[in-house]
């Protein structure tokens, strides 16, 4: 059997049932198995924390029988664009 691996963001926009979901999600949360978060209202980010395979099976599944894809296009490093031109801005070597 292969084993299954999580991304870091899915799209919850063509979730199917986001409460079930969204409820799977405290419960691990409260396990202390993951942390996660939604932003733009559709797009969960997901840290694993603890979760042990038949976690990542049941999730994988939960979220192929509620349309939840991985979101591809989002990296960590969108988070720091402005950072970085903040740095830039404030670069005192006269250039």
């Amino acid at each position: 059997m292969s084993e299954k691996t999580l991304f870091n963001y899915y799209s919850l926009d063509e979730c199917i049932d986001k409460k079930l979901v969204i409820n799977e999600l405290k419960s691990l949360k409260a396990d202390g198995k993951i942390e996660y978060s939604i932003d733009h209202g559709d797009i969960l980010k997901l840290v694993d924390i603890d979760l042990e395979e038949m976690d990542i099976d049941n999730l994988s599944e939960l979220f192929d029988e509620n349309d939840i894809f991985p979101y591809l296009d989002h990296e960590d490093e969108d988070d720091s664009e402005d950072d970085y031109s903040d740095d830039w801005d404030n670069n005192d070597d006269g250039y």
